[in-house]
């Protein structure tokens, strides 16, 4: 015996009504992302210290080039974790019905900060280790580039690759049903 379909109107949809449900369980994840914006912040702090402890060996050294790529770079994973912070509490107002709004435009400027936080990560990288061998292994300034890429990383894990997903996060109930549902209706047309 086959129960009868639901219809898409009995299906609550995400981001459009109020859900306390997903408002409270995406809240620890608003959270993370915010300590990943914080570790971006304390990120770009540390390369401003190394970039004021770089060691000039000669007037025209140009090693201090990396410790400011490495600031570029820090100062662009915050401006992404920013993003991700701010389109989250978009939507967490939303699902809490407090400014009930359309989040696709928001899932997609997150989805490609997202994308972006990988290319920051990837330059971080290379100008961290390179600018900590031009410093010198014992340098301040070496240890506080390997410290800022630390952080960036962990604010790319914690914050920049947290996309919004305006259906809901994967795996709520809700968002399964709705997935079975059109599976379903596939299968029987």
């Amino acid at each position: 015996m086959r129960d009868e379909p639901y219809h898409p109107d009995q299906i609550g949809a995400y981001g459009a009504t109020e859900q306390p449900a997903i408002a409270a369980r995406m809240t620890p994840h608003l959270r993370l992302i915010m300590a990943g914006a914080i570790c971006s912040l304390l990120g770009v702090l540390t390369a401003i210290g190394a970039l004021a402890t770089f060691p000039a060996f000669s007037p025209s050294d140009t090693g201090s080039g990396w410790a400011v790529v490495a600031l570029i770079t820090a100062v662009a994973m915050l401006a992404v974790c920013v993003i991700q912070v701010l389109v989250w509490r978009r939507a967490m107002a939303s699902w809490r019905g407090i400014r009930v709004q359309d989040l696709h435009g928001e899932a997609r400027l997150s989805w490609i900060a997202h994308l972006v936080s990988y290319a920051i990560v990837l330059v971080a990288l290379w100008a961290c280790i390179a600018g900590s061998v031009e410093a010198g292994l014992t340098a301040t300034a070496a240890a506080l580039l390997a410290v800022t890429l630390l952080l960036i990383i962990g604010g790319q894990v914690l914050a920049g690759v947290q996309y919004l997903r305006p259906s809901g996060p994967p795996g709520t109930l809700p968002a399964h049903m709705r997935r079975l549902i059109e599976l379903n209706r596939r299968r029987n047309d």
